[in-house]
């Protein structure tokens, strides 16, 4: 057996290939580049140059399970399917796929790629994180740190955050299983926060007062848009910004059944308290 991990450098990627690592499973890293931080053994492979997708099965013929990251696209179908397609003919026989809780399968991007594993009938499981806490150290870090404030459209909406290393847990999980899930699954933190709770955290863990800045769904896509981000990613983000201020995040706990629920354990106040130098102006 080995693990295919699109996306090997990213942050869910990365951290999976850590715990293969450390349970000595085979995988192998797919990045543009060609290239892993070492010791990782890395392959190139990109989403938009088809000659590549055969890259993987020439280094390694025991490629029997993959993890998708799709390629940030408004439609990611017509080069993951196809991907897909060519790895069932390798004989991968389980597909791990990472959307977000928002995207309802045959819904666009990712969601149409959950669709797709459906209806080939392979063994698969669809991780569905919701908002990850390194979205601070990322997303929002030039704001907190230039200018001391988070902006959202989100209002007082609470967000169970979700840490990369625990969403990559729950790949690793699914992967590895003896019997795979087929079905999608929840991942969520252990606990709900606002954005304006998250302000608060940063103030005390920096000493100096951040504020949350609650936005109308016009100001904020103005705020992305001045920021560089893509029309139709900020698009998204506004939409379901506003859905966590109507409280839609916040009620998938009280929702959805157990089962469907993976929960992971890193918080977002122990995140800001670890990682309080990311937002330290040098």
């Amino acid at each position: 057996m080995t693990i295919l991990i699109t996306g090997g450098t990213g942050k869910t990627g990365g951290n999976l290939a850590k715990l293969l690592q450390s349970a000595n499973i085979p995988f192998l890293i797919a990045t543009r580049s060609g290239k892993a931080p070492e010791p990782f053994t890395a392959v190139t492979f990109d989403w938009f140059n088809p000659e590549t997708y055969e890259n993987p099965f020439k280094a390694d013929a025991h490629i029997d399970r993959v993890y998708i990251v799709c390629p940030i696209a408004p439609e990611c179908l017509p080069q993951v399917g196809p991907f897909i397609d060519l790895a069932i003919s390798k004989g991968v026989k389980r597909f791990v796929l990472l959307t977000a809780t928002r995207m309802e399968p045959g819904s666009p991007g990712p969601g149409r790629v959950h669709q797709y594993l459906v209806d080939k009938g392979v063994d698969y499981a669809v991780l569905r994180p919701s908002w990850f806490i390194q979205n601070f150290g990322s997303l929002l870090h030039h704001n907190i740190t230039e200018n001391n404030k988070i902006e959202s459209a989100a209002a007082d909406g609470k967000i169970p955050w979700i840490a990369c290393e625990d969403i990559a847990q729950a790949a690793f999980d699914a992967l590895t299983a003896e019997k795979s899930l087929n079905k999608d699954i929840f991942v969520l933190g252990p606990e709900l926060h606002s954005y304006t709770d998250a302000a608060k955290m940063l103030t005390e863990v920096l000493g100096r007062e951040i504020i949350h800045k609650k936005n109308s769904a016009e100001e904020q896509t103005a705020a992305y848009i001045s920021q560089g981000f893509p029309p139709e990613f900020v698009k998204l983000l506004v939409f379901v910004e506003e859905l966590i201020a109507a409280g839609g995040e916040a009620k998938l706990l009280d929702d959805l059944p157990a089962d469907r629920i993976y929960r992971g354990k890193l918080t977002l106040g122990d995140y800001l308290k670890e990682n309080r130098q990311l937002w330290i102006k040098q």
